[in-house]
């Protein structure tokens, strides 16, 4: 038997689905950020690998290999380790004595003053100037046929710690001449030399003159001599060019005075050698 629909019924179903799409659904607003899901997601992700990250660089900065084998010491603890030794260094500084503190703990002297001659006419050979007279030594004549007092003998090296210079000043009296003397100046090397400088000053001491010079070098020398009313000073050089053999150089000055004994108290003599090595030294003293 077929269904008869109800009006009544009919009508109110109809109403209802009217309603249904007059009223407007509520739906969520979604905008452009992230849910706090997603946030939270993404911050733990993020928080784990800063400690992994941090744990491997604490773990690669370990110096397994240094200090004792208790003891693990880190890279960084030897780094300041070492700018602590770097900085104590640096302040307490070693510092090598000077020349000067070396002479004055070994007990040697420096120099007195060097002479310096005024400059006056140079000559060579067996005599200086015009009107020199003849020399009365011979060339064989050696330093210790001389007699006369020796006067001390300073020294002064540039570098070397073993001398090869050596020298002696002395004296020849004249036994037939009470007019005349002669002060010798003899000098030992152990090494070729080339340069060489002997300077003598003789005091004034009444009637002082120049009279010649002699040296065992001969024409390999220059010799200038000069002064003033208070002293006589004579100047021996080495001429250039020139290089001297090791071996032993005399050298004599020969000169008028006052009749009599003649004081030398006052004499002195400078000796400068320069060494084919470049090392030179110095020689000072008396006669």
């Amino acid at each position: 038997m077929p269904h008869t629909p109800d009006p009544q019924q009919g009508d109110r179903q109809e109403g209802e689905f009217a309603d249904l799409f007059a009223r407007k659904a509520r739906t969520p607003l979604r905008g452009f950020l992230p849910g706090r899901r997603v946030w939270n997601a993404v911050g733990g992700s993020a928080a784990a690998v800063l400690v992994i990250a941090g744990s491997a660089s604490v773990v690669s900065a370990i110096d397994w290999s240094a200090g004792d084998s208790d003891k693990v010491t880190t890279a960084a603890d030897k780094e300041a380790s070492q700018k602590k030794e770097h900085t104590d260094t640096a302040k307490n500084p070693s510092i090598a004595p000077s020349k000067k503190e070396k002479d004055e703990d070994s007990g040697e002297k420096s120099p007195g003053v060097v002479y310096v001659p005024v400059s006056g006419g140079a000559g060579a050979g067996a005599g200086a100037g015009a009107g020199a007279s003849t020399p009365k030594s011979d060339p064989t004549d050696s330093a210790e046929g001389t007699s006369g007092s020796t006067g001390s003998n300073e020294d002064r090296s540039s570098s070397s710690t073993t001398s090869y210079l050596w020298s002696d000043g002395s004296v020849d009296t004249s036994e037939d001449n009470a007019y005349w003397d002669q002060s010798i100046v003899t000098v030992k090397s152990t090494k070729p030399l080339s340069s060489l400088k002997v300077v003598v000053k003789i005091v004034q001491t009444g009637g002082v003159s120049s009279t010649g010079t002699w040296s065992s070098l001969g024409d390999k020398v220059s010799v200038a001599t000069g002064g003033s009313s208070s002293e006589l000073d004579y100047v021996v050089t080495l001429k250039s060019g020139n290089t001297l053999d090791p071996g032993t150089y005399l050298f004599k000055f020969q000169y008028n005075h006052d009749q009599g004994s003649r004081g030398v108290g006052g004499d002195r003599y400078n000796v400068t050698a320069v060494a084919t090595d470049s090392d030179d030294e110095f020689r000072s003293g008396g006669f």
